[in-house]
């Protein structure tokens, strides 16, 4: 090879005119004549002359700019010639203080690295194409430098540099570098800078074995630059990960022991680990949701920081900041789309759709929910499926759509992912969506398995899951209203005041299930105004729906139908489809007890006006309010007034009772007989 690129030397030496133009192809636009000259060694006077008869009537510098006949002229040259002149150049290059960019892509056209220093311009050239989110390009520089290298330890932080530029497009665990991160895990060779992101990729996909080893390959005492990441993994491992942090509780006590070095200017590492550690152990929502806001607004988003910003941004859902999430979520979608970054726009809209349905917005956060399973193959978002699921199949049971639900339900999910954080929002929704398809026993065991987990791993926050609720509704489906009563109040205990948290309104609304008509009032009362207060429009429509309810099984008519008719828009702004067909058929929703049936007044039938007879006969069929106002050709408003007098009359609580009052009535009285 050598002797006959010798050859082709002494041709250049000739200065053929093919010769110059393969080495003016090769150095492109760092292209002069005396590059040229040095390449092919040859005189720089017989070189210009060369150039000169090349540009033909065309300036020199008009021929070197010229990349379709570069290319041209370089399809044409043989690939074993090609290639040793683009090694040639590198080094050329490389010697006369070329920018790393520069001489990397020479490198990676020759293919054979074979320079001590090819390396070190391979990964600094390969960081600056991330930050110039040129993927492709960062990771044929990278495999180039895994190929130069022979110190295991340093292809180990080459390979996880491999996945980590590689995961933003598609966070697969069936690549070629996730399998060398892997062995190099396996063997031990990974360097301490390199092991909390191979945690953390490993804990994605499950791979809890392999996570277990880069654990246990952790030691404060070697730590230097790495220690903010590792700071930061500790908080996260107990956040996210929980049985992994008890089985390395070692590492998280040296964490403990340690104090930033640097609490001016603290690294996004830093600033998350405090931020996590603060929110698991009882730091004030305040202060959490302003060092959430910190941190987003101080870091940008990138590969080694996506993790912290989607930290903050769950430390921003938990502390009930809906919309400041709503906004960053956004913010960092729209960056992650301009950055051609899918995995960040599955995980970001993930968290939106989290954020939209805690505003009680199903219909949205099923829309945010869908785009965070299209954007990356489902099967690759692995244990943190749990969140866009979740959205979905709670969004889903929301809107009436219980088939698309258990169609979520029955998608593959990792075994592992119920040994996390995400498998938690996961149960809470499977279980609803039991309970509202009327298996109340299996939305019970549900309920209780995920208080179990979170219990177990010392993470039984109402903010996180509020399970006890989940259980006391559970139990009232199952007429319990007993035990429900004891669970609703144990949340309450824990709240210590029901306002502390927007959770002790449910707990409150729950109680109003089991309590006669007049305390039924009085709670629900309250827990109207924790809803309002608590950002979920959804529990706010359910809530004022059954203290419409109670008002009018109290007599007080005219506020029952102000409640309602607040409750029904609201209902109907959140796509709530089966709670709104409860409220206009004036039903209270599934988690309250009916109403003790009223025995009705012996004479009110004959005190019934005819319309208002003929509006209740319908009514008792189950025809919806406008379906009765199309039918008679009356307003809406005209039904609900009617009803209102009917009730009074009859002396009944609610619409249900019109068939207990009535009794048989004839078939033409159904709206689709008068249609």
């Amino acid at each position: 090879m050598h002797r006959q690129i010798a050859a082709q030397g002494e041709q250049w030496s000739t200065l053929g005119e093919s010769g110059v133009g393969q080495a003016m192809a090769v150095l492109g636009g760092a292209s002069t004549v005396g590059l040229v000259a040095e390449l092919l060694a040859a005189d720089e006077a017989a070189v210009r002359t060369a150039v000169r008869q090349l540009a033909a009537g065309s300036s020199a510098r008009a021929l070197f700019d010229d990349f379709d006949l570069a290319e041209r002229i370089l399809r044409d040259t043989p690939a074993e010639v090609r290639r040793e002149l683009h090694a040639r150049a590198a080094k050329l290059l490389h010697d006369k203080g070329f920018s790393a960019d520069t001489v990397a892509d020479q490198l990676v056209a020759a293919g054979v690295p074979d320079q001590p220093w090819a390396a070190g311009v391979l990964l600094t050239a390969a960081a600056a194409a991330l930050a110039n989110d040129q993927i492709d390009r960062a990771v044929e520089r990278l495999e180039l430098a895994y190929r130069a290298t022979r110190d295991p330890a340093e292809r180990a932080a080459i390979a996880i540099r491999l996945v980590r530029a590689e995961w933003r497009l598609s966070p697969s665990n069936r690549t070629r570098n996730y399998t060398r991160m892997r062995a190099a895990v396996r063997a031990g060779r990974v360097p301490a800078a390199g092991l909390p992101a191979a945690v953390m990729f490993l804990l994605w996909h499950g791979q809890t074995q392999h996570a277990d080893q880069a654990l246990g390959q952790l030691d404060w005492e070697q730590l230097d630059e790495a220690a903010p990441k590792v700071d930061f993994l500790c908080a996260w491992l107990r956040s996210a990960h929980p049985p992994h942090a008890q089985r390395h509780h070692r590492l998280l006590a040296g964490q403990a022991l340690r104090r930033p070095a640097n609490v001016l200017l603290p690294s996004p590492h830093l600033l998350g680990a405090e931020l996590l550690t603060g929110l698991f152990t009882g730091r004030p929502g305040d202060e959490t949701g302003t060092l959430a806001q910190r941190l987003l607004t101080c870091h940008r988003l990138d590969p080694s920081t996506v993790e912290t910003l989607a930290a903050a941004v769950h430390c921003l859902i938990y502390t009930d900041r809906l919309d400041t999430a709503a906004a960053w979520c956004d913010s960092l979608l729209a960056e992650a789309e301009a950055r051609q970054a899918p995995t960040w726009q599955s995980i970001f809209a993930g968290l939106r759709a989290e954020t939209m349905l805690r505003k009680g917005n199903a219909a949205a956060a099923a829309e945010d929910a869908v785009l965070a399973l299209n954007h990356v193959p489902a099967e690759q978002l692995g244990v943190w499926i749990g969140t866009p699921v979740a959205a979905l199949v709670r969004a889903c049971t929301l809107t009436g759509r219980h088939a698309d639900a258990e169609a979520q339900l029955r998608r593959p999910v990792p075994r592992a992912m119920f040994e996390s954080r995400f498998g938690l929002p996961y149960l809470h929704a499977r279980g609803h969506h039991y309970l509202a398809v009327g298996d109340a026993a299996e939305a019970l065991r549900t309920f209780r398995r995920c208080g179990h987990l979170m219990r177990r791993w010392h993470m039984d926050f109402a903010w996180l899951v509020p399970w006890r609720n989940d259980v006391a509704a559970a139990h009232l489906a199952l007429g319990e209203d007993q035990h429900a009563r004891a669970v609703a109040t144990r949340h309450l205990e824990l709240l210590g005041t029901a306002t502390r948290h927007r959770t002790g309104g449910v707990s409150l609304r729950l109680l109003a299930a089991t309590a006669d008509r007049y305390q039924r009032v009085r709670l629900l009362r309250d827990a109207a105004a924790i809803a309002r207060s608590g950002g979920c429009d959804l529990e706010l429509a359910t809530t004022l729906g059954e203290l419409g309810a109670a008002h009018r099984a109290v007599g007080d008519y005219d506020k029952a139908r102000l409640l309602i008719r607040e409750a029904t828009r609201l209902a109907d702004s959140c796509g709530a489809a089966p709670l709104l067909r409860d409220l206009l058929g004036d039903r209270p929703h599934h988690t309250a007890r009916p109403a003790p049936r009223l025995r009705p007044h012996p004479n009110g039938l004959d005190t019934l006006s005819p319309a208002e007879r003929r509006v209740a006969e319908l009514a008792a069929h189950g025809n919806r309010n406008r379906d009765i106002a199309a039918a008679l050709e009356i307003t809406t408003s005209t039904v609900e007034q009617h009803l209102t007098r009917v009730y009074r009359k009859l002396d009944i609580a609610r619409r249900s009772e019109l068939t207990f009052v009535l009794g048989d009535t004839p078939t033409g009285s159904s709206v689709s007989a008068i249609g």
